[in-house]
Order: structure tokens, then sequence, then C-alpha cells
């Protein structure tokens, strides 16, 4: 049946049923012990969102005015400059206060939420209800996702089946019911992806979307209820959304059927009129509508300063500190809606395409230190001053090794005979610093030249593991210095998780062609990879503090595989009488490896030594 519909005038309780949302999700993730199922405010938001979209397009069709074009455009300049002011505080406060491996994902969750696909990120990365999300600045902006998502597609549909003269209410029906039964099935086998996909939360959008059907119909379906009812129906409304706020929690299967509870409650709450007890009483109170107009900036923002304050604080934000954080949350609200906000609210198409650059560079940007993992650049100032880190290269070295044209190459005691060459990747690179001060002690020039990821093997063409660029380099490398009179000594540094039988081999072959042509062979067993940034130990000042204050790293949390690639490579040296310099035994006293030493700390990241630490780690080298 085609229906007509009317205008429904503007309704204080609905901004009053907003700030009862947002209000619940702040007291959710400020005290979720206290307020344990506050995270249904997000499913208040979805019903209200649905309720008004739908009676938005519906009342510019039957007056003939409904244009895409202009649906978006509201859209864009109702969603996208607080958003985008929100992205750029939290790209600001990456830069200045987060380590490199949390302003990437920063920087992916910028991204994610500029395009509107948060939650697809999510979906894949964690679970809402873990305690790690406190470290999250932009997880709250899944359930926004979602909305943006549900905007894409609800005009076509609604457009179509208007236009088609299809019964509305029973193509809205059979929507519920298909998204309601995908979530039933889902949260079963997968409550992750149950909570984030858009195709298992829809039908709380379209709850409201119902209502707004049977609302604007001509019929007097939607009057035909007493005043008490609709008081009964304000009531119950608001008892089940108390329910579910404080009975509900993170430990049920969320959404499920328990999603019920507050998409039924906020539907009952809008279909009571704005004369109902509650709504007029409670609802239209000058005080929860105030919330209410401001609570989409107070949601984007609540959560982000929150967030902040744990991560400054390591996790220990205190009551008080939330409570201060809420407060000032609600006035950068009340100033974004009132000074921000209002700037494009009324504009016409040039603003909305404006904000749609402006929010496609703030995704960008965020794209940008996600691909450049996390802009490592910032706290690498910081390491620098603790301990320093070697620079890849010097020109005398290259000029002496410039047919091989290797990229890491450093020199001592230019002009004399090399008589030690250290050979190898990235990690024997960060081995120079320590043995250079041992060779200059005893008056012999040395020389590192190597190449990222590349092992210091010679490896046969066929060979699984052949690089036909480095390994080649690598292959001359070794011969040339095999066949130099004046090289003694070759030392053999590189990175190694595991050494298969394949590289057993080609060590064992390399070390038999250095010593087969009078060669002193050397090899030295990697640093262990540590399971938290060094960064740790010094804070990023002034809005970093310092967490690891103790800066030791314990055996037991050093990846297992680490150990059996050590004695593995003891064994080599052993079978092949070479001297081993075991760097472990270095670092690492009765299973702690106190990484603070005098002048910074022995590593600059996760698998790197400092200058520093490379001079230390090789005071007790000797050939």
């Amino acid at each position: 049946m085609y229906l007509k519909y009317h205008s429904i005038n503007y309704r204080k309780d609905i901004d009053g049923l907003r700030a009862l949302a947002v209000l619940s999700t702040i007291a959710y993730h400020a005290f979720p012990n206290l307020v344990s199922g506050g995270f249904v405010g997000v499913d208040i938001f979805f019903v209200i969102s649905g309720f008004l979209i739908t009676k938005i397009i519906l009342e510019n069709l039957e007056s003939n005015s409904f244009s895409f074009a202009e649906f978006y455009f509201r859209r864009i300049r109702r969603i996208f400059p607080a958003l985008f002011l929100i992205l750029v505080t939290c790209y600001a406060f990456g830069w200045f206060a987060l380590y490199a491996s949390e302003f990437k994902g920063v920087g992916e969750h910028i991204a994610a939420s500029a395009g509107f696909f948060q939650n697809f990120i999510l979906l894949n990365e964690i679970a809402y209800f873990e305690r790690s999300v406190d470290t999250k600045p932009l997880i709250h902006l899944w359930s926004l996702s979602i909305e943006e998502q549900f905007y894409l597609l609800w005009p076509a549909i609604i457009w179509i089946l208007y236009k088609a003269r299809i019964n509305l209410l029973g193509a809205v029906l059979i929507l519920i019911l298909i998204s309601f039964s995908i979530n039933i099935y889902n949260i079963k086998f997968d409550p992750i992806t149950t909570f984030y996909s858009p195709l298992s939360r829809f039908w709380e959008l379209l709850v409201g979307a119902l209502w707004a059907c049977i609302s604007l119909r001509n019929s007097q379906e939607a009057r035909q209820f007493s005043q008490a009812a609709l008081n009964v129906f304000s009531w119950v409304g608001l008892i089940l959304i108390n329910i579910a706020i404080f009975w509900i929690s993170g430990k049920n299967s969320f959404p499920g059927w328990w999603a019920l509870l507050p998409t039924v409650g906020a539907v009952l709450l809008i279909s009571a009129n704005s004369e109902a007890s509650i709504n007029r009483v409670f609802l239209s109170n000058n005080v929860m509508v105030w919330l209410g107009v401001i609570s989409y900036p107070l949601y984007l923002w609540h959560w982000i300063l929150l967030s902040f304050g744990q991560i400054i604080s390591a996790g220990k934000l205190s009551d008080f500190h939330k409570i201060a954080l809420i407060l000032v949350a609600i006035g950068l609200a009340y100033l974004t809606h009132r000074y921000w906000e209002r700037l494009f609210r009324y504009q016409g198409k040039k603003v909305a395409v404006l904000l749609i650059a402006l929010m496609t560079s703030i995704g960008y940007q965020g794209w940008s230190v996600y691909v450049r993992d996390g802009l490592d650049f910032r706290h690498k100032y910081v390491l620098d001053l603790h301990g320093g880190r070697p620079p890849h290269s010097d020109k005398a070295c290259l000029q002496e090794f410039v047919g091989y044209q290797p990229t890491f190459c450093r020199l001592s005691y230019v002009g004399k005979n090399i008589e030690t060459v250290l050979i190898g990747d990235s990690i024997a690179h960060n081995h120079f610093s320590g043995l250079e001060r041992y060779y200059s002690n005893i008056g012999k020039s040395f020389a590192m030249v190597g190449w990222p990821g590349t092992q210091p093997f010679l490896k046969k063409t066929e060979a699984e593991n052949y690089s036909l660029e480095t390994g080649h380099k690598m292959n001359q490398l070794i011969i040339g210095l095999a066949h130099d009179q004046s090289v003694k000594t070759v030392i053999l540094g590189f990175r190694e998780t595991a050494i298969n039988s394949l590289e057993k081999v080609q060590l064992e072959r390399t070390i038999k062609f250095l010593r087969d042509n009078g060669k002193q062979a050397i090899l030295i067993s990697p640093p262990p990879h540590l399971s938290f940034e060094p960064i740790e130990c010094t804070g990023m000042p002034p809005f970093r503090p310092t967490l690891n204050k103790e800066c030791i790293q314990l055996a037991k949390d050093i990846n297992a595989q680490y150990f059996i690639a050590r004695t593995e490579l003891i064994k080599i040296a052993e079978n092949s009488n070479v001297k081993l310099f075991d760097t472990y035994q270095q670092i690492c006293i009765q299973d702690k490896c106190q990484l603070r030493i005098e002048g910074g700390l022995l590593y600059r990241n996760k698998g790197y030594l400092s200058i520093a630490g490379s001079e230390k780690i090789f005071e007790k080298f000797t050939e």
C-alpha cells in the first residue's frame, strides 16, 4: 500500500533521549564497574538516527523536494566538522605523546574514521570489551562508521520503495528480521564481528525507521493510544533502558537478544509523545535538552580525553581526573557546537566540498603515519640523547668498497690496511661501534660492510633464500675478502630468529671457505629482541612520562625461538672450531637484562643496539 506522510514538529524530548544515551556511554567509559551496561547508549543513538533520518527523507519525498545530493551535503555539514576537529586533535596528541607503535595504530584509526570504515578495522583487531581499548582514543568511532554506512545505503533503498509504491512498513519489517537474524545467528560463532558488523547492527537503526514510517502515516495508527497508554510506554521504555544500563555487561553476548532492551526501550520513548510523563518531565528538562544538543561533539570528545588520560598516566587515571576530563569534554563539546559546527551547518555546497577535502586530507595524514611506521623519527631524537644511533655509512668506507655498493659501510683508521672486516646485515651494522673501540685500542684498522636483511653466507644461486641483488653482492664480498691478503679476520654478524638446515649448511660452507683461504672467522650471536620499546624507559617529555622505570628485560619474556637459534649457533661454532662472541651473556645476568647503563640505554629500539650499548656489550670482546 502506498502511504502518504506529513511533517512532525521538533521534539525536545528526543534531544533529552540523546542526552541519556551519551551520559550512559560516558559513565560506562569512565566507571565501567558502576555502569556495566552504559555502552548501550550507542544502541539508543542508532534508534534515534534511524527514526530522524527516515523522517527527513519521507518528508522530502512527500513534498517532492528530496535530493540525494542535498541529503548527503547536509549529512556532511552535520557530521564532518566536529569529526575533523577530533581527528586533528588525535593526530596532534599522537605526534607529541605517542610512541611510534602506538602512533601507527592511531594513524590507521584516523584514516579508517575519516573514511567511515573504522568498524571493519576493529573487527580484525580488538574486542570492544578488552581492557586495552583504553589506549585506543578512536575506538568509539566504530558506531559513527556504522551510522554513515547506513546513511550511504538507506536513502536509495527508501527512495526505490517509495517510488515503486511498495508497502514501506512491510519492507522495513523484513529488513529488520533479516538483520536481527544475522545478529542472533552470528553472536554464537563470532561475537566480535557481530558487534562491529553493519549487517548485524542495521536492524537497530531500522527499528527507528519503522516508527518513523508509522508515525508519519496519515492514518490514526500513531495517535490511537490514550495519554495513559503513552505514559506507560514512556515508563516501560525508561525501565528497559535502565535495566540494560545497569544489568548488562561486557560478559553478555552483545548485541544478541540483549540489544532488544535498549532498542525497544528507545523506540517506546520515541513513540510516546512529548507530553508523556517521562518525556515531559525528565527528557524535556532544560539540562537534558542542552546536553542532547551537544551530544554528538560530547560523544566524540569524551573518549579521546579519557583515553589520552589513560595513556599519559600509564593506565592509572584517578576517578578525580576522570570526572575533571568529563567536565572538560562537556566544555569542549559546547564550544565545538557553538563556535565550530555552526560555521558549517547552514552553508552551501561549496562548504560541503571543502569539508570533504579536509576530511580526505586528515585521512591521508593518518594513513601516512600508518605506512611510515608511526613516524618513528619523532622519538629517535629522544633516544639519541640516551645512547645514540650509528650512521649507515661514511665516505671513506664507501670509496674503499665502491665495487660492492654496500648499504652499510663503516671504517676506522683511514689510510691503514684493513685487517678485520665485519660483514652482515643491520644487526651487524650495530656491532660496529663497540668493535671499533676494541680494534682502535689495539691499533688495528677495522671495517663493517653489509646490506639490510642479508646474511653473511655464501649461497648458491639456486638456493631458495638467494637474492639476485644482495645475495650476489654478499657472495662477491666474501670471495673478495678471502682473496685479500691484508684481511686477516672476518667477523660474521646477523639477525637470526631460526637457523634452518639450509642456512646451517650455508654458514658452515662460509666458515670453511674463509678458513681454507687463511682467514680467521668469528661468529657473533645477535642480541635478544626486546618485548617492549626502549622509549618506555625514557618517555617523551613533556607529555609522556617514563613507563618502565626499572628498564629491565626479563628473560622469560624474550621469544623462546631466540634461545633455540642461539643454542644452534653455539653448536655450529663448536663444530666448526671457530670463536663465538655471545652478546646475550653480556646483556643478561641471572635471567634479567638491565637496559639502563651509564651513558644511556643499551637499545635504541626493540631489535637494535645504541652506540653506547654496542660499546658496553663489546667491552669484553677479544679476537
